[in-house]
């Protein structure tokens, strides 16, 4: 064998190697950001809840080529950052836009008593394009969503349709030094900071990606909460139950949750949108929303009941009969400890493997010499060696 196909050889092992690995971290370390991320702690027991809605986008302005934009936006690195707090006047028809939502579109029984907003965007120009972050922070306090309490021979009932929190309408606000403010519209952002790249925006064909509302959960009403992932904990300590109304006592927890990017569920996907600013030149401009991800956390036995097409959360404190052992999703606890042990053995293997290439590289050293000269090879590193030479 010559030394090059030696090096080939090589080089394939060590290629194959750093794929699988590759797999293994990424399926491991998905951390993507979403378009609402809820986190919500439901009690059958309180007669409100504090949910968290989290809505996150980002547009993205291109200029490869330089340009008018690119003169407009270099070095504008501004960001704009503000708290409605429970206590100012504006929460009321920040509150009554969202009652009108639940009510009337949502047809949930449950109720916005009060709310609370933290508001961010930040714009951030670079040599070829500027990207423009939004976050918005929505904590209100939904009331009346326990439609049944639960009984010593039946289920709590709890409303969900709540979960699909979304306003369409202008969230006008007063922002010191900048005066009127709509905290639901893109737009906004730019009127503010950017005066001149707003004037700009006006009749474009991507005048319209920054006119669609921030606020919307829709897409949590699009996944049937049926089809979520979901487990509970009976070991549930004081300290974690405390919160959820109960002093003292030892309590199951259900957990419901969706949005994550897994084997069983597949990639979730991101939203892209595509448009264009035609001013000296087409500016290419994109709106991109990952995939929504929510997890709520229940007292009790949780199961989902469908009843006209509505679903509503069922909680009982004690374990259904002929429950068994507890499962996550549709895999039972056998399923994936089988899984987990599967993923131990393709580990051991992927090592095993390298290891027995270093050490036939190492053997070929004490070889004679072919005429073509010694045999090259190249060291091994560990895959993590690389950030430290891109520093």
């Amino acid at each position: 064998m010559n030394t090059q196909n030696q090096k080939q050889k090589l080089g394939g092992h060590s290629l194959t190697c750093s794929i699988i690995l590759g797999i293994v971290l990424v399926i491991g370390f998905i951390a993507p950001v979403h378009a609402v991320e809820l986190n919500a702690v439901l009690s059958t027991t309180s007669g409100a809840a504090k949910p968290s809605f989290q809505f996150v986008r980002t547009y993205v302005i291109e200029y490869p080529n330089g340009g008018e934009l690119k003169n407009m936006l270099d070095g504008k690195n501004v960001s704009m950052t503000f708290h409605i707090s429970p206590s100012d006047q504006i929460k009321k028809s920040i509150v009554k836009n969202l009652n009108s939502e639940i009510i009337g579109d949502l047809k949930s029984a449950a109720n916005v008593t009060d709310v609370d907003v933290t508001y961010e965007a930040t714009i951030y120009p670079g040599d070829t394009e500027s990207r423009i972050d939004y976050k918005v922070t929505l904590i209100p306090t939904v009331s009346n969503y326990v439609l049944r309490k639960a009984t010593s021979d039946s289920a709590a009932i709890l409303d969900t349709q709540w979960r699909g929190l979304t306003i369409q309408d202008p969230i006008l606000v007063d922002v010191q030094n900048y005066g009127q403010f709509d905290i639901n519209s893109p737009a906004s952002f730019i009127k503010k900071q950017l005066p001149n790249l707003y004037d700009k925006l006006q009749g474009t064909n991507a005048q319209n990606l920054f006119e669609i509302p921030l606020m919307s959960s829709n897409d949590l009403m699009n996944d049937p909460i049926s089809k979520w992932q979901h487990l509970f904990d009976p070991a549930y300590t004081i300290v974690d139950t405390n919160v959820l109304g109960y002093q003292g006592q030892k309590i199951v927890i259900s957990t419901y949750a969706t949005g994550e990017s897994n084997i069983s569920e597949g990639t979730m996907l991101p939203i892209v949108k595509n448009s264009d600013m035609k001013l000296d030149v087409d500016y290419p401009v994109s709106y991109t929303e990952r995939s929504s991800t929510a997890s709520i956390q229940i007292d009790g036995y949780v199961a989902v009941a469908d009843i006209n097409g509505i679903e509503y959360f069922g909680s009982n404190p004690q374990a259904p009969t002929g429950s068994g052992i507890n499962s996550t999703g549709n895999y039972s606890a056998q399923v994936i400890y089988s899984m987990a042990a599967f993923a131990v053995v393709i580990a051991a293997g992927i090592f095993w493997w390298s290891s027995r290439v270093s050490k036939n590289v190492k053997n070929r050293q004490n070889e004679p010499v072919s005429p073509s000269g010694s045999i090259q090879y190249e060291t091994r590193k560990h895959w993590a060696d690389r950030f430290d030479d891109e520093k």
